[in-house]
């Protein structure tokens, strides 16, 4: 017997970045994200005679997903070593969060493979324990993970609002594994003297980001996305612990060249996860003109438009 399932990978535009129990992986703020239509990952368990893994037909190291399953087997009781395909439509450890669809897809197939029924929220709440953001994962377009307390409280939910004629241009600068992991890079980040500063500015902002997204206010959405991400990411420049940079100069320019579109009078805005992409924050209609201003600058870059995504699916 084998289950498969498929999760969508999603981008915080309210970041997750610190976590107040690394073990739980309970996090320091709430978070919101958008769900991605462009960016998947579909996986396949069965029984084996020991937990395995492959990524796109490649044998790999099994140990992340091991202690994972264990997890699981803590959680729902025992089930058999599991063979563990995944089919991975996202460039890994680059910032585009492929963790997050990895570990959401991983959780929904064992789960059901093992013979339990579970909600969304019991499942939000299991795949927190392999990536934080998976969390935010099982649902469509906009998700909230809400930090919680502790295990029972902390797990995501669908966002309500309106249809919006949101666009994401997804700039790939480079698809290579990031030097500083994010789990490292949290922690460094946290001893920055700006942290606690930048915990209380997510906590105003969250709610201030759902509100534009009631209203419709792109331009709200983009200024508080982007704000939120340079915050979380010069936290990585002041860490007093190992200080350092996801971005690159390629980073830079996009960053430099989305600002200069605003003052055309575009809508345009950056956000920057764990890694150098950048994901530019616009409408449908001025997505084609945003994409030919980053392929005119960096023709190499390999630009994407996304749009918000399906939630979890069974196949």
């Amino acid at each position: 017997m084998t289950t498969t399932a498929t999760a969508h990978t999603n981008i915080a535009f309210i970041k997750y970045w610190g976590k107040k129990d690394p073990v739980l992986n309970l996090p320091t703020t709430s978070s919101l994200s958008l769900t991605l239509d462009k960016f998947y990952t579909q996986t396949t368990v069965s029984p084996s005679v020991r937990d395995q893994l492959t990524i796109n037909g490649i044998d790999q190291p099994v140990d992340r997903v091991r202690q994972f399953l264990d997890i699981l087997r803590q959680e729902l009781g025992y089930f058999p070593p599991m063979q563990v395909e995944s089919n991975n439509q996202v460039p890994t450890s680059a910032g585009l969060a492929s963790s997050a669809s990895a570990f959401a897809a991983l959780t929904a197939a064992v789960v059901k493979e093992a013979g339990h029924d579970l909600s969304l929220t019991e499942l939000s709440r299991l795949a927190r324990r392999g990536s934080g953001s998976a969390t935010r994962s099982f649902f469509p377009d906009f998700a909230v993970w809400q930090a919680g307390d502790d295990n029972a409280t902390s797990y995501a939910y669908h966002l309500d609002v309106p249809r919006l004629p949101l666009a994401l241009v997804v700039v790939e600068l480079a698809d290579t594994t990031k030097k500083v992991s994010s789990s490292d890079g949290m922690q460094r980040a946290m001893t920055s003297p700006y942290y606690a500063n930048w915990v209380q500015d997510s906590k105003k902002e969250l709610p201030e980001m759902e509100a534009a997204l009631a209203k419709g206010d792109l331009d709200q959405v983009g200024a508080l996305a982007e704000k939120n991400a340079l915050g979380m990411h010069e936290l990585n420049l002041t860490a007093k612990d190992q200080r350092f940079t996801y971005f690159t100069p390629q980073t830079l320019q996009v960053i430099h060249l989305v600002q200069g579109m605003r003052k055309q009078g575009m809508l345009a805005y950056a956000t920057i996860d764990a890694g150098p992409n950048v994901k530019i924050i616009t409408s449908d209609d001025q997505a084609p003109a945003v994409m030919e201003q980053v392929q005119g600058t960096l023709p190499k870059a390999r630009l994407t438009v996304a749009h918000g995504g399906p939630g979890l699916h069974y196949d």
